[in-house]
């Protein structure tokens, strides 16, 4: 899928309460929808929806995993409101609920990438005005 460069995608002028501190239950949510996809296999078969493997057989040959295996955690992970599903006539088909579960899914893949020596993404110190006393700057 192409990016349009003109597109702002940063997520934090996008949403910019995400760098306010957030209510317990915000963070509570988070950890359990971090806990429901904290399995390889079942990240393996996000992956696979989201680059549009869209029936549990195709997810499953795509991910390298038994076509069982993949029919009972894709319908599991519709039931906990992961995936949504719908069927057709060749059976029922699967895709990621929203792009946050996908965000998820990649920011996991990059970090399963790096080695702990790697040089890492360092987030931007917010720039603070400078501190003045009536009207100078201070120092």
């Amino acid at each position: 899928m192409a990016i349009d460069a003109d597109w702002d995608l940063n997520l934090f002028t996008s949403d910019p309460t995400l760098l306010e501190r957030s209510p317990v239950t915000d963070y509570e949510r988070a950890a359990e929808g971090l806990e429901r996809i904290a399995d390889p296999r079942r990240l393996r078969l996000l992956h696979a929806l989201s680059v549009g493997e869209d029936t549990a057989q195709r997810a499953a040959v795509w991910a390298g995993l038994e076509q069982g295996f993949a029919e009972r955690e894709l319908a599991a992970m519709a039931l906990a409101g992961i995936l949504d599903r719908r069927d057709s006539p060749g059976g029922p088909l699967y895709a990621p609920r929203d792009g946050h579960l996908v965000v998820e899914l990649h920011v996991a893949l990059a970090h399963g990438r790096e080695l702990r020596t790697d040089a890492h993404p360092r987030m931007l110190a917010r720039r603070r005005a400078p501190v003045t006393i009536r009207g100078r700057r201070a120092g």
